[in-house]
């Protein structure tokens, strides 16, 4: 008997290697409104979040300035997007054995809705998924629980049967604050220690080791 019956995902650092084609956009942002120092540790402790967080925290950006920039930075990520990314070892494997064992699947990521839907696309893993959630669905960004709940609510999922999966301490957060089991994974955007301190239900090394988690 399967432990969880619904597997909710975030994306960048989880199912996909996005790190590159996300810096090279921030930088393009950067170049474009002239900033010649920034903090790249900083912009990658905050991949996860949403983009008009990484821009106040990372280049002091007013609200008209992050509408702008949030527009410089889609336009460029959406062109260089399905060049620079690649799913992790085993990621499409095992989406596909949940898929087979009617698992329900679905996405709650950071990532403007657009590019997500064109990747998933570009990689044959878009159908696999019953709700693809993007940045543009909830008001209230991640780690607010607001996109796990919609998910929840939009399909009557048991909360008790949903497992949140991520890469970073905001997305173990997420799933917390929306009272679901959270599982953590070390090979993406945060280590192992990192996850640790925001005590999820259990960490993985490798995305097939879910498999051992949900069976």
């Amino acid at each position: 008997m399967k432990k969880y019956k619904t597997l909710i995902l975030d994306f960048d650092g989880t199912i996909a290697d996005t790190k590159e084609s996300i810096l090279k956009s921030m930088k393009f942002v950067a170049d474009s409104f002239h900033i010649n120092d920034f903090d790249e540790k900083l912009i990658e402790d905050l991949i996860g979040l949403p983009l008009a967080t990484t821009f106040k925290n990372a280049f002091s950006f007013d609200k008209k300035q992050v509408q702008e920039a949030t527009l410089v930075y889609r336009k460029h990520y959406n062109e260089i997007v399905i060049d620079t990314i690649s799913l992790f070892d085993g990621v499409k494997d095992t989406l596909l054995y949940f898929h087979n064992k009617q698992m329900h699947l679905a996405i709650a990521s950071s990532k403007g809705k657009e590019a997500l839907v064109e990747i998933l696309k570009k990689q044959n893993i878009y159908d696999m998924f019953s709700f693809v959630g993007g940045e543009e669905d909830v008001k209230n960004k991640k780690p607010a629980p607001d996109i796990i709940n919609l998910i929840i609510n939009k399909y009557g999922y048991n909360p008790n049967n949903c497992l949140v999966i991520g890469d970073t301490t905001f997305d173990i957060e997420m799933g917390q604050r929306a009272n679901v089991d959270t599982c953590g994974v070390t090979y993406g955007n945060n280590m192992r220690e990192k996850l640790k301190t925001q005590r999820p239900n259990y960490i993985v090394d490798n995305f097939r080791d879910l498999i051992e988690i949900v069976f």
